[in-house]
């Protein structure tokens, strides 16, 4: 199954120069987090474990993560070649920028001024991407998965407990559904301003 997993999710690209040797580079596409979260997600569903629910919203996150900061990276390294490629060489510099700020700058390379309607999509994606990302931290930062009571008959859950249940999973479902429409409408008013490329079809989110 791993082998399978890392035959369609690393690209690899090769140049050779005759100065330089062989040059390789290997990306790790967001595709393999994809397929870690629907496995995760349908062994919950059969199981109902909650260790699998937890593995389900890390990597939900870290996919939707990866996929906008390559599809990002991308769509800047094909437009921006020689001789505008001084936009790529500050994007790349740069790589290491939170989602929300680099979607913000991506916009404003495209679009200036940044309509009302562009505007709803960014709040969009910044606001889902918020809620997801904020799940994710419950479990990946070792907050407690746990059920408590005293002798004076109180009890309660901690956060993280709280959140595992199916219908916090279809919830969230829904908010990567709508940060995923947001971004495709995005593209949208991109592409119009592209000189280099031609479709964005091929960087749009596909529902999960």
């Amino acid at each position: 199954m791993c082998d399978k997993i890392m035959n369609y999710s690393i690209n690899l690209f090769e140049t050779i120069k005759v100065s330089e040797g062989i040059k390789t580079e290997m990306e790790i596409d967001a595709a393999i987090y994809r397929q870690e979260f629907e496995r995760h997600r349908m062994e919950y569903l059969k199981s109902k474990d909650e260790s699998e629910l937890i593995f389900t919203f890390i990597f939900l996150q870290i996919y939707i993560e990866c996929f906008f900061h390559q599809n990002m990276r991308k769509i800047i390294e094909l437009e921006f070649k020689p001789p505008r490629d001084n936009v790529c060489v500050g994007w790349l510099a740069e790589e290491k920028r939170y989602v929300p700020t680099k979607i913000d700058n991506f916009v404003t390379i495209f679009l200036t001024p940044v309509s009302n309607s562009v505007q709803c999509n960014v709040d969009v994606i910044k606001d889902r991407f918020s809620k997801i990302s904020s799940l994710r931290n419950l479990f990946a930062h070792g907050h407690k998965v746990a059920i408590w009571s005293d002798s004076d008959g109180n009890s309660n859950a901690t956060p993280a407990k709280l959140s595992l249940s199916e219908s916090q999973l279809i919830q969230s479902v829904t908010e990567t559904n709508d940060l995923g429409l947001a971004w495709n409408n995005l593209l949208d008013f991109v592409l119009p301003q592209c000189k280099v490329l031609q479709r964005v079809d091929s960087f749009k989110f596909l529902n999960i």
